[in-house]
């Protein structure tokens, strides 16, 4: 019997309507829910007010904005794809500044 490879899928990408507009995060706490999941808080940091100094009461507040258990064997794929986007977009925008420097 011959070995078969994996076989093509078709999926169906649906982002409804109450997604779309997604949420800003520009923090994320990471922690283990069992030993399999882990689980991504995504967070908003916000600053301190600069007229309110830390020792008259000022905090940093973290809120979550989203919660999204993610399964171990799925972490490495999901790596490997933001690394691979974010290079994809340093690359794009270095072009970009290399273009604008070269122009009159």
């Amino acid at each position: 019997m011959a070995e078969e490879g994996p076989q093509e899928q078709n999926v169906q990408y649906q982002l409804p309507p109450e997604l779309a507009s997604g949420v800003y995060a520009n923090f994320a706490v990471v922690h283990h829910e069992s030993e399999h999941d882990i689980t991504i808080d995504f967070c908003q940091l916000d600053s301190i007010p600069p007229d309110v100094p830390p020792e008259a009461g000022g905090q940093r507040v973290i809120r979550v904005v989203s919660r999204v258990h993610v399964a171990r064997t799925f972490i490495t794929p999901l790596l490997q794809a933001i690394s691979t986007n974010a290079f994809q977009q340093e690359d794009t925008l270095r072009k970009q500044e290399e273009g604008e420097s070269n122009e009159p």
